[in-house]
């Protein structure tokens, strides 16, 4: 996501409406049970970003959030829509490490390309998975600078 393209997402009924400006760090697809739960789906999407990237235009102060622990036993807040309950992004209990943007909430997914696939030892088994196409990883990957290559590579050109 080049630096003066301008990306704009929200929740399913419209309450929350935010912006991202600036670079995408990486995007991938996880398989978690964390995952498949707050999508009620196969996967999630994360698109993960500095959280300066984020600039909300309508309903920043109607955000709930809630608290759960990943595997590693770090905290991940979990930001939702109260009126519908569409997830927005996730991050931890430091506003400044990077966020992940539920890439479901943006208005336009036509551009985005995961590099990887995280959690496949959780994954739905109908669910296909081409290894030329991206990275797959059982967990998570215990270095994330090889999926950010990844995904700057593929994207320096879009």
């Amino acid at each position: 996501m080049p630096a003066s393209d301008l990306k704009t997402g929200g929740c399913q009924c419209g309450a929350i409406r935010y912006e991202l400006r600036g670079d995408a760090k990486m995007l991938y697809i996880c398989h978690c049970r964390d995952c498949q739960k707050q999508s009620s789906s196969a996967f999630g999407m994360s698109l993960i970003v500095a959280p300066e990237t984020l600039k909300f235009t309508a309903g920043e102060a109607r955000l709930r959030a809630w608290d759960t622990r990943g595997d590693n036993g770090e905290i991940k807040r979990c930001h939702f829509c109260p009126e519908c309950g569409s997830r927005i992004f996730h991050g931890s209990d430091n506003p400044a490490d990077e966020i992940s943007i539920k890439a479901g909430s943006l208005d336009d997914t036509g551009w985005l390309r995961p590099v990887a696939q995280i959690w496949l030892k959780s994954a739905q088994s109908w669910t296909g998975f081409d290894r030329a196409e991206m990275r797959g990883y059982d967990t998570e990957p215990e270095d994330e600078a090889e999926l950010e290559l990844l995904w700057h590579e593929r994207n320096r050109d879009s």
